[in-house]
This record gives C-alpha cells, sequence and structure tokens, in this order.
C-alpha cells in the first residue's frame, strides 16, 4: 500500500524529501534529471507543487509528480516512478490524485510535453485519456547533440457547462 502526499514550499519540504526525490531523479533522467536544490528551487514558486508516493512498509519515496497549477491550467512538470516500483499502478494513482486535486480547485485541463520517442509514456498519458494538441519542434537535445520533438498533450477536465 502507497500513502500520497502532497507539498509545496509553503510546506518546508524536508531534506529527505528532496534527497529522495534528486535520487529517482538521477536514476529515470540520466541526462538531465534535477537537483534536490532546483527541486526546492522549482517548489519556491506558489503555483508549483508536488504529490509524492511512499510505500508504507518501509518508509521509502517511490514515486512522485511536480505540477503548476495557474489558474484554469495544470501542467504536469514531471511524473516519476522509481525503476523497482513500476508497472504497480503508483503512477496513475498520483496522475488520478493530482487531476482531481487540481480540478478541485478550478482546474479546467491538465497539459504536458512529453518526447515523442518515449512511447511508454505516451502510451500511459493516452490511456489517462490525454490528447496530442500540438508539437515543438527540436525541443529536447539529445546525448548525442540530435535534438528531439516534444509533444503537447493535454486533458480535460470535466467541467460543468453553464450553457443550457
Amino acid at each position: 500500500m502507497y500513502n500520497l502526499d502532497k507539498t509545496s514550499t509553503q510546506d518546508n519540504t524536508s531534506q529527505q524529501v528532496l534527497a529522495q526525490l534528486a535520487h529517482i531523479e538521477s536514476g529515470l533522467f540520466i541526462y538531465d534529471a534535477w537537483s534536490a536544490a532546483q527541486i526546492n528551487s522549482l517548489l519556491a514558486q506558489p503555483f508549483n507543487h508536488i504529490i509524492y508516493a511512499t510505500d508504507e512498509l518501509n518508509q521509502r519515496l517511490v514515486g512522485y509528480c511536480f505540477y503548476s497549477h495557474i489558474f484554469e491550467d495544470s501542467e504536469i512538470l514531471r511524473i516519476g516512478t522509481c525503476l523497482d516500483y513500476q508497472q504497480q499502478g503508483i503512477a496513475s494513482q498520483l496522475l488520478t490524485a493530482m487531476a482531481q486535486m487540481c480540478q478541485a480547485t478550478g482546474a479546467e485541463r491538465v497539459l504536458l510535453e512529453v518526447r515523442e520517442d518515449n512511447h511508454a509514456a505516451i502510451a500511459f498519458y493516452q490511456k489517462h485519456g490525454f490528447e496530442q494538441i500540438a508539437v515543438r519542434k527540436n525541443y529536447y537535445d539529445n546525448h548525442d547533440m540530435t535534438k528531439t520533438h516534444a509533444l503537447i498533450m493535454q486533458r480535460k477536465l470535466n467541467t460543468k457547462l453553464n450553457a443550457k
């Protein structure tokens, strides 16, 4: 069983949590992992948040979703699960909880960008109701000096329509 917790700068994210997040980042994003200092700086902005999952058994942080929420838009900045905890539904739980929290505070849609060559992530987002709405050409730098396009994806949240 996994506990979900939410934090933002106002909560003064603990150094232990920041270190665990940075450790997961370094395992998942070899060439562009965020450091604890970068994560802390990100969370210093009042519109940026993180929701994370902790394995109850060993109190280990095992997954996270960084996101921003400004007015009617929420944006997933990064989502990840420890390599040895993948395929257990953790990212789905995080994404669902994040979307519910954002919708409850006025978000009408969730945006994200994903590498066009990250087929597993694209399939995951599509499974969760995201659709591609745009492409950012040559957005990502690759370690071999080539570039990869970013796909912009959107999921509309169930908003109440005022129309009759």
